[in-house]
């Protein structure tokens, strides 16, 4: 699998997922931050309600390559990652100021989804659907509500939290995000941690809480590390 970081939704991406699936290769494609951070009117100019700047994006998405003639999304794509690091952005410092952080940075991303859904709706995806993610940073959360000592969990618990009681984050979907999450929502961090670290801290307490959750890590590069020996290590975890 190829993961990018995003892209320019006015570019139409049909010849590089074509040669994709051509390839044998499937893609995990991203929402780039510049709705969330970056374009005049961002998310973080709306307190981290982002359905109004991720749906245009993602429509053009829709459009310029991701669905096929017949609405269905070209089989290369596997996974959409609403946004890369979001304890990192939305906002700043999620992880590590007070408990508004965890509260908004699941807000922005409980709505992008939403969003999300909504372009689906109005393209008229049909077929197989791919799944979505928020690929969260290996940080500790000590602002999160739960796993305040454990890397990467206490985000994805405070986003599952957030999908199953939405109300509690400010936000009323337009659509049942819960069954959309329930059905179609991959986990996902990067880490420059060794195996040994993903394997003690984090798989046993993951695998007891997200049972049927499935996950992916996104970036794995150990620094100063042997890195065949270290990802040998991480797949024989897989």
């Amino acid at each position: 699998m190829v993961r990018l970081y995003g892209n320019n939704p006015e570019n139409d991406h049909t010849n590089f997922l074509d040669e994709a699936l051509e390839e044998g290769i499937s893609v995990s494609a991203g929402m780039s931050d510049f709705p969330y951070t970056q374009m005049w009117g961002n998310c973080i100019s709306t307190d981290m309600n982002c359905f109004t700047q991720v749906k245009p994006l993602y429509a053009q998405n829709l459009r310029n390559g991701f669905l096929r003639p017949d609405g269905t999304y070209h089989p290369a794509l596997k996974y959409m990652n609403i946004l890369n690091e979001p304890d990192l952005k939305v906002p700043a410092g999620a992880d590590t100021g007070g408990p508004e952080g965890p509260v908004k940075m699941a807000r922005a991303l409980l709505s992008a989804m939403d969003a999300m859904l909504d372009a689906e709706m109005e393209a008229g995806v049909t077929g197989p659907l791919i799944n979505f993610t928020a690929t969260f940073s290996f940080a500790i959360c000590g602002a999160c509500s739960q796993f305040q000592d454990a890397p990467a969990l206490g985000q994805m618990a405070q986003l599952h939290d957030a999908m199953h009681h939405p109300e509690n984050y400010g936000y009323t979907p337009k659509h049942d995000i819960t069954a959309a999450y329930q059905a179609r929502f991959t986990h996902s961090f990067n880490t420059a941690s060794p195996a040994t670290s993903i394997q003690n801290e984090f798989l046993p307490l993951y695998t007891a809480n997200f049972p049927t959750t499935p996950l992916y890590i996104g970036e794995y590069h150990r620094v100063g590390a042997n890195q065949v020996e270290d990802v040998g290590l991480v797949l024989s975890a897989a």
